[in-house]
């Protein structure tokens, strides 16, 4: 029922493939629960924040923002043995803390400015 990606950082895939994002996007159309997690000890994923997030989301990849690999096989396994959730709620729950085992997406630290010219234009403006 679940296909959990343990992906780069933020949620990236070493470049993007458009056969491997058609793959996943045929897994979600066969009713398998495509999820990104971080392979990272600290931070979490981010879908949009680099391109390979933007086209693992746009194949119906759902976030797990901070959540461990056993925090996902345990929530998985619950929502899905609950029998009452379809995939989509399924996928729309993995963002929502049940006993404490995400953060919520709005508490998550804002990701650093990945380029030079990301902090050249907002040179002048004190966001610390």
């Amino acid at each position: 029922k679940t296909l959990v990606l343990q992906l780069y950082g933020t949620g990236n895939v070493p470049s993007v493939k458009d056969d491997f994002i058609q793959i996943l996007a045929d897994a979600k159309e066969k009713g398998i629960l495509v999820v990104a997690a971080t392979q990272c000890f600290t931070g979490s994923v981010m879908m949009g924040h680099y391109a390979t997030g933007l086209a693992l989301a746009s194949a119906g990849v759902v976030s797990a923002n901070d959540m461990t690999i056993e925090a996902i096989a345990c929530k998985c396994s619950y929502l899905f043995g609950r029998g009452d959730l379809t995939n989509e709620e399924v996928g729309n729950l993995m963002n929502v803390s049940i006993r404490g085992e995400v953060t919520p997406a709005d508490a998550l630290s804002p990701p650093p400015l990945s380029s030079a010219y990301q902090r050249a234009s907002r040179k002048g403006k004190k966001y610390y």
